[in-house]
């Protein structure tokens, strides 16, 4: 919803000495997500899942509770567990986190700390860096990472990134190519808006 109208200013307020997660069960959400995943128990990713949400539960649930409901969905979606289950499970009291598989935190840690090793697919782009381009105005029924404030909204290619899947096919389908653009603040934003420039990363059909 960034950039959205209606939605109100971006908080810029920092609490001082922040904990990592505010509470207990935050941080198990996020262990949830990595070892369900990692383990191969869910289907789907992250984002889509969440943007699934109906909107007035997304309006009224925390940064957590969207993860939580993105875990359970792709439990369910992958036949890992039923509805029933997680309810069942979500019902019973609070026992201690069972003590992590030391070869598995391992492997888990490893992940984390180190850049996927994906080579770079060559692929034939239609734009090339300096050229000026346009954002398509659109709406996609499916996942999909081109932020609505650009859309409609001129830049230019700074890099290309070679081919990548589009986000909503989660990795399988054909490459496309990816470029950063850069945007003006005051093309986004209005004549009021701060100075500065914008680096996005778009994929060619984004693109016009």
């Amino acid at each position: 919803m960034g950039g959205m109208h209606g939605f109100g200013a971006v908080s810029t307020q920092v609490e001082t000495d922040e904990p990592v997660f505010h509470d207990e069960w935050e941080g198990r959400t996020f262990g949830l997500m990595l070892t369900t995943s990692a383990k191969g128990l869910t289907k789907g990713g992250l984002r889509p899942h969440i943007e699934s949400m109906p909107p007035a539960d997304y309006l009224r649930a925390s940064y957590w509770e969207r993860w939580a409901f993105a875990v359970e969905r792709g439990l369910v979606e992958r036949g890992t567990l039923a509805a029933r289950d997680i309810d069942e499970r979500a019902a019973r009291p609070v026992t201690p986190a069972p003590t992590a598989d030391p070869e598995f935190a391992a492997t888990l840690v490893h992940a984390l700390t180190n850049p996927i090793d994906q080579p770079t697919v060559r692929v034939t782009p239609r734009f090339a860096i300096g050229q000026r381009v346009a954002v398509r105005r659109m709406a996609p029924a499916h996942h999909h990472r081109c932020p609505r404030y650009v859309r409609g909204v001129a830049g230019t290619v700074t890099a290309m990134h070679g081919g990548w899947p589009l986000p909503h096919t989660q990795g399988h389908g054909d490459p496309e190519a990816l470029y950063t653009v850069v945007f003006r603040m005051a093309d986004l934003w209005g004549a009021d808006a701060e100075p500065g420039l914008l680096h996005i990363d778009l994929w060619e059909s984004y693109l016009e």
